[in-house]
């Protein structure tokens, strides 16, 4: 914590700056009164023994602050929070999640944030027709044969029973009704249309059965509308969301596992924020520059229908379909012989129903504060998104229940012990994020200049899918800063301590250790599908995007479903007490303390730069080298990674330094609290680093992801990449079939390699003490 306290120290010191005879008659004055201060001090410390004097060095002071917030993070809100949180079904743009916005600003105000208030956006979002579900038909020429109901039916009606809660649908389907021959696509990557292809089966003007899982939903129906398909459908197959079994024993309300009728909703929409306002905020008064069919031009929108179903839907489909049997990769959990198709036998047709509709309607973030004791200008910033698409009681409210225990524990920590954070965090509660991240992607786009200047960091936790591991996804240079921080909270399991493993990183390092780092557990890129995506990609702010998951899943079995409300968080994710969401409310508040309160922010840059030099050249070496016999067309692109290998090397080195000076600036801060204009320095230098690595034209075909370095996958928008473009000009460099098209594409190739080199030597004048 830069200077804690230091503000009225220094006016005090300050005010006996005068004459001689000025300075001894205050001198004397000042002695009076600090006795009967000291005496004062002495008899409400007796009457308050939560409120003690500061330690004697700043690290105790920091130790004491940390232990009592998270002392002070209490299970039981949390669990009471989730409760009023996931009362209703609240989809963005309803009353219903309107109400959850108030809730929470009102809950924010009445434990103490400072500045709580509603910031509104005018975005279009898509809804189905709540009256008419969408259906699944097979027909034996007039004769149906079967038809999905389009609903979930209720299983905890205490927790359930809201109106519309079981409607299948996702958002931004286009409604229509459509017969058409069914083809298996498994996944939907284009791999998988490209596999069928050479089978001899096509998917143009077919129906796409699409296999949730191993990607974006948004991103399946696109390419399966590219490949022309005219209608799509996804499923849950029991091979991922009832691996034990599809009787009741084995699923819920008995497990996690999905039951028999269970449906994933979601967002199909490619891309993220406003459809309308790209890369600026949906205000009544700024022009939406795009059109609804513009959007649909661009592939944003899709133009066909598409509807979501449950496995055992699926099976009245599959074990009818005609074909060749699938590839055995491609077999999934229901006891049939998978066929790829297309069409269904004797003769019967398919057809699928979707009605939906496009609304422009007004979302709402809610922002809280607590100000800064000393830089109040520079923003921690801690996340969560409150809208669902049911109840939401893991996706999203239990974090959205976290966010608001951990922002009444530092309200408490201050009024117990006089503690105030030295930098302001802010929390931030978005809207609209599971239609496309819109509500913080907006808020980055109207705020972008504002927090490419103040922010420092932006945590992420949008939800805790599991109860086994903790798992982080971050930049390089916040590896150390997550991994000491895991080390300081319990162990919320009480049999991973009986293995020996007593904190949280423990087990963390357990489940996930890096291969390339010996010691530290794997961190991952933050990829999209959660709201630090616009802040890191668009803004280029540092984030930390961490949740507790079951280490062998990536995503949990009853994802966006009916079944998600707050039997699941009590009876089967955490029934010892809430005790995991409780530590990760201790993870979250001790790595805003950190950002908050260290003198010198904790990035570790030499991790930055060591990981550009050793891992990310090194992987694209290995993705040139292949290319080298093409020895005139990869000429410029061969001496543009020369050159990025020589400017990574210099950051390397120059980073090394740099720790020198953070020492110095250090050293001098302990001597002299008073002047922080050299640790001040230091932590520009610092928040510069990351904004260097930030394309203002951004990718190709993609003006919102900028980051040169962390960029979102073209083909997965869950995933995260290193140097995309980079690696995308490779891949197109392969692809020339000519050598006028190897040419251009060595030259774009080179170029884009020369962008990361000069946002390299960029960061690495940053960090010197002069040009």
């Amino acid at each position: 914590m830069p200077y804690v306290g230091v503000g009225a120290q220094k006016r005090a010191a300050e005010s006996l700056c005068g004459p001689p005879m000025l300075k001894v008659y205050l001198s004397m004055a000042l002695g009076v009164f600090l006795t009967v201060l000291v005496a004062l001090l002495g008899k409400y410390h007796s009457e308050n023994p939560s409120i003690q004097p500061r330690p004697e060095t700043l690290e105790d002071y920091h130790s004491q602050v940390a232990n009592k917030l998270s002392d002070n993070i209490n299970a039981e809100n949390i669990k009471e929070y989730l409760r009023v949180f996931t009362r209703e079904p609240h989809v963005a743009g309803t009353e219903n999640n309107k109400k959850v916005a108030h809730a929470i600003a009102d809950l924010w105000t009445t434990i103490g944030l400072e500045d709580v208030r509603l910031i509104p956006y005018d975005v279009l979002l898509s809804y189905p027709n709540w009256d008419q579900p969408n259906k699944v038909f097979i027909k034996n020429g007039a004769q149906t044969v079967f038809e999905s109901t389009g609903v979930s039916p209720v299983i905890i009606p205490d927790e359930q029973s809201g109106k519309y809660a079981g409607h299948q649908w996702v958002a931004w389907a286009a409604p229509g009704v459509v017969t058409g021959e069914v083809v298996f696509c498994n996944r939907g990557h284009e791999a998988d249309f490209e596999n069928l292809k050479k089978m001899g089966v096509s998917v143009e003007g077919k129906i796409a059965l699409l296999r949730y899982g191993d990607g974006f939903r948004g991103d399946k129906v696109k390419i399966a509308q590219d490949y022309g398909a005219i209608g799509a459908i996804l499923y849950s197959d029991p091979a991922d969301v009832a691996t034990d079994g599809t009787d009741q024993s084995h699923v819920y309300p008995n497990t996690v596992w999905m039951p028999n009728e269970g449906v994933q909703r979601g967002s199909i929409m490619h891309g993220d924020g406003d459809p309308l306002t790209p890369l600026y905020p949906a205000k009544t008064e700024i022009y939406k520059s795009r059109t609804i069919e513009q959007a649909k031009k661009a592939r944003v929108i899709p133009t066909i229908p598409v509807l979501p179903i449950s496995y055992t839907t699926a099976w009245q489909i599959i074990s009818r379909m005609k074909g060749r049997p699938v590839p055995k990769p491609w077999q999934g959990g229901l006891n049939v012989t998978y066929r790829t198709g297309p069409g269904l036998n004797n003769g019967l047709t398919l057809t699928i129903d979707v009605k939906s509709e496009l609304k422009s309607r007004k979302i709402r973030n809610v922002i809280g504060y607590i100000r800064g004791r000393d830089e109040p200008d520079r923003y921690v910033i801690l996340g969560n998104h409150f809208d669902a698409w049911v109840y939401g009681s893991i996706d999203p409210n239990d974090g959205t229940a976290i966010l608001s225990e951990v922002a009444r524990s530092m309200v408490a920590t201050m009024n117990q012990t006089g503690w105030r954070p030295a930098r302001t965090i802010i929390f931030m509660s978005w809207d609209a994020e599971e239609f496309g991240l819109i509500g913080s992607t907006e808020f980055v786009e109207e705020f972008l200049d504002v927090l490419q200047k103040r922010a420092v960091v932006y945590i992420n936790m949008d939800c805790m899918t599991g109860n086994r591991s903790l798992m982080v996804n971050t930049v390089p240079a916040l590896y150390d800063v997550a991994v000491s921080a895991a080390k300081t909270i319990t162990n919320p399991s009480k049999s991973e301590i009986d293995r020996g493993r007593k904190t949280v990183f423990d087990t963390w390092l357990k489940y996930w250790p890096d291969s390339k780092r010996k010691g530290r557990p794997l961190m991952p890129v933050p990829g999209g599908g959660s709201d630090h995506a616009p802040f890191l990609t668009y803004a280029g702010v540092p984030v930390i995007d961490f949740s507790y998951n079951n280490a062998s899943k990536k995503d949990y079995a009853l994802y966006h479903s009916l079944y998600e409300t707050p039997f699941v968080n009590e009876h089967l994710l955490d029934p010892d007490h809430f005790a995991f969401h409780k530590a990760v409310g201790q993870m979250w508040g001790e790595l805003a303390r950190r950002f908050a309160d260290e003198v010198i922010l904790p990035f570790n840059v030499t991790d930055l730069a060591a990981t550009i030099m050793k891992v990310y050249m090194q992987d694209l070496r290995n993705a040139i080298n292949p290319l080298m016999y093409f020895k005139e067309a990869i000429s410029d692109a061969k001496q543009q990674l020369t050159n990025l290998g020589t400017a990574a090397t210099e950051f390397y080195t120059v980073a090394s330094q740099f720790n020198t000076t953070i020492t110095l600036a250090r050293s001098a801060f302990e001597q002299n609290p008073y002047d922080p204009r050299h640790v001040n320095a230091i932590n520009e230098r610092i928040m510069g680093i990351e904004r260097c690595f930030i394309n203002p034209r951004g990718m190709a075909g993609a003006p919102q992801s900028r980051h040169v370095l962390f960029s979102i996958s073209s083909k997965d928008s869950y995933s995260g990449l290193e140097m995309a473009s980079v690696f995308d000009a490779v891949a197109a460099f392969s692809a020339a079939k000519s050598a006028a098209e190897r040419e251009e594409a060595g030259r774009e190739l080179a170029q884009q390699i020369s962008i990361v080199q000069y946002s390299v030597m960029c960061a690495t004048n940053i960090l010197r003490d002069h040009i």
